[in-house]
């Protein structure tokens, strides 16, 4: 009895730690107008492992993560998912990119909350820097 006691409230903080890992899986930053839809694409693909969204104007651009075993395939998973987000959203520049460092840098815009002004800016450089060749 004192060994279920004592174990209980271990196995309740991870049950509560491990519901709010998945949460963090798929982000989406900016205009929340469409947060819904953009979760339901990038979590039907069962290749994705993490997205950050970031949503500015009339463009979109998701960073993704690949699992593990799909990365030798990332090339050819990026444009799939490229051309799902270019049907869906016709009237919208989207940019889909699963390099790393464009994920990264995502994730810091997010956390530094970067003022929209400064937005537009910022993805121009990241579009800049996922065309460099590394």
């Amino acid at each position: 009895m004192k060994l279920l006691g004592m174990m209980l409230p271990l196995l309740v903080s991870l049950s509560l730690l491990s519901g709010c890992g998945e949460k963090e899986k798929f982000i989406v930053y900016g205009s929340p107008e469409n947060e819904k839809e953009v979760e339901a694409i990038l979590k039907e693909q069962d290749f994705v492992d993490k997205t950050t969204v970031i949503q500015y104007d009339n463009s979109m651009l998701v960073a993704v993560q690949i699992k593990p075993w799909d990365k030798w395939k990332k090339k050819k998973l990026e444009k799939k998912l490229q051309k799902k987000f270019d049907e869906k959203y016709p009237n919208k520049d989207v940019f889909v990119s699963t390099d790393y460092k464009i994920f990264y840098e995502a994730n810091k815009i997010k956390k530094d909350q970067v003022e929209d002004n400064k937005l537009k800016d910022k993805i121009k450089k990241l579009k800049k820097l996922a065309k460099e060749e590394t």
